[in-house]
């Protein structure tokens, strides 16, 4: 690294192999780290530190492995469940404290078919397997005549406050209304305040949850109007709460809620689907509900978009070019769908896995996916093998020469024809022609922000990728 000081801020820049040319909207591609799995549903961390990876198997088998990926066995097997379809083992999530207390909570189909929350506690003799006779249920939430639209994923809040989101009871149309019956926990977002003691009752209402104080809605409620939330996220870096909402017939999509407005929203089904109008019988006024920020059309076909399955925003620090979009997919057709999380520009990559059933983070916000096919994945940039290795004699060197204020010193051992600086969003915020340029060149940076970027450098042979950051 060599660092150059200017008149009004510093520029540091190093050869950086970890961008994807894609720069637009990034290229994503799923790296297979875990085989033979049967059925996996959920892929979460402790959050212990350990950098463990914990599986959830749809059947009630909870596998852990280390940072590496390989299998350290058998973390639980959950019992009294019903699984196939829709139903079985849902999601798992562990305690804020779990290095310290131990706990974490399992959400399932019970045997009855009803929706069940479970606390169990880790081994007091093997941190790699949980004690299955500490098993306590939480809540049971009835769920009667269907066996599909369970919801299914539990996350903790910043708050320390845990958060699942359930589905409507099944079937077409929401028949009963259950997701706009305020007096039902079914098509609702929840949130309580799970307890680590030893006796009833497992959970209180934190007093602030937003319909506390509404003889009309039941207390644990956080958000009403949702068919099939079946996959759900907070983004780490800010709190805001998005949602795949799984869709009748003709709309899936996407919500997205800050931090602060994530309390109280009603999401419009079944009065919408997406932005469609779907049975406003006793509905209010459009302006009532919150709409998705991206919706796409449910094809109804094999190997077409049917069922989306929210993921996560990318907070990692190893892919610069992922930062900032939230990821999500399609079951049938595995389109990858892409979307800034600031100004919520979307594109859809195709040709990806199917069967995908849900995201995941490691402890360093690195993004993990599960596959039906009994695969689990690592997400990262698809680099094109274009890309000048970075120990490459023939890479560009920086000369550490300040010539004036906001510029940097390149010199170019070939001819490239553009050069691009890009924002870690994807915008690209100075370009210009180099063509015929070799040797010492001059860049000027006198329009850039303080901030981290990408430099491309584009010719006949080659592309040179490298990260800039001016402060």
């Amino acid at each position: 690294m060599k660092i150059f000081y200017t008149n009004c801020c510093f520029l540091l820049l190093f050869n950086f192999i970890g961008f994807t040319y894609g720069y637009s909207q990034p290229t994503i591609a799923y790296n297979t780290i875990i085989t033979g799995l049967n059925s996996p549903v959920d892929i979460v961390n402790a959050g212990d530190g350990t950098n463990r990876i914990f599986v959830v198997e749809q059947g009630g088998v909870i596998k852990v492995y280390n940072s590496s990926y390989a299998s350290l066995g058998t973390f639980l097997t959950v019992t009294g469940i019903s699984s196939g379809g829709e139903q079985g083992l849902l999601s798992l999530a562990f305690h804020p404290d779990y290095e310290n207390n131990g706990f974490f909570w399992v959400y399932y189909t019970n045997a009855a078919g009803d929706l069940e929350l479970s606390r169990y506690k880790v081994s007091a003799g093997n941190t790699n397997q949980a004690d299955a006779a500490s098993k306590q249920v939480v809540m049971t939430i009835p769920h009667p005549g269907q066996s599909n639209h369970n919801g299914g994923k539990l996350n903790f809040g910043s708050d320390g406050y845990l958060y699942f989101a359930t589905g409507d009871g099944g079937g077409a149309g929401d028949q009963p209304n259950n997701a706009q019956n305020g007096n039902s926990l079914l098509g609702k977002m929840l949130r309580i305040n799970v307890s680590v003691g030893t006796s009833a009752p497992f959970y209180t209402v934190p007093n602030d949850n937003p319909f506390v104080n509404n003889a009309n809605v039941l207390d644990e409620i956080w958000a009403l109007g949702l068919r099939n939330p079946f996959r759900w996220s907070f983004d780490r870096s800010n709190g805001a709460m998005w949602i795949g909402d799984v869709g009748q017939g003709q709309k899936e999509e996407i919500n997205h809620r800050t931090a602060a407005q994530s309390a109280g929203p009603n999401y419009g089904w079944r009065c919408y689907e997406g932005t469609l109008t779907y049975n406003t019988s006793g509905c209010l006024d459009a302006s009532n509900y919150v709409f998705p920020v991206y919706e796409y059309n449910n094809l109804q076909g094999s190997n077409t978009p049917a069922s989306v399955v929210g993921g996560f925003v990318y907070r990692g620090t190893t892919h610069a070019s992922m930062q900032g979009y939230y990821f999500a997919t399609d079951v049938y057709s595995g389109n990858l769908y892409k979307i800034n999380a600031s100004t919520f520009a979307a594109s859809v990559q195709t040709g990806l896995p199917t069967l995908v059933a849900g995201f995941g983070e490691t402890e360093a916000g690195e993004l993990l996916a599960v596959s039906l096919n009994d695969t689990a994945y690592s997400l990262t940039p698809n680099i094109p093998t274009s890309v000048t290795n970075v120990n490459d004699e023939k890479k560009p060197r920086l000369y550490p020469t300040v010539i004036s204020e906001q510029r940097f010193t390149l010199e170019l051992p070939e001819t490239y024809t553009h050069l691009q600086i890009i924002s870690i969003n994807g915008v690209v915020m100075h370009q210009q022609n180099i063509s015929g340029r070799t040797g010492t060149t001059e860049i000027n940076i006198s329009s850039l922000p303080p901030g981290m970027y990408m430099m491309k450098l584009t010719g006949d042979k080659s592309t040179w990728l490298g990260k800039v950051v001016v402060r």
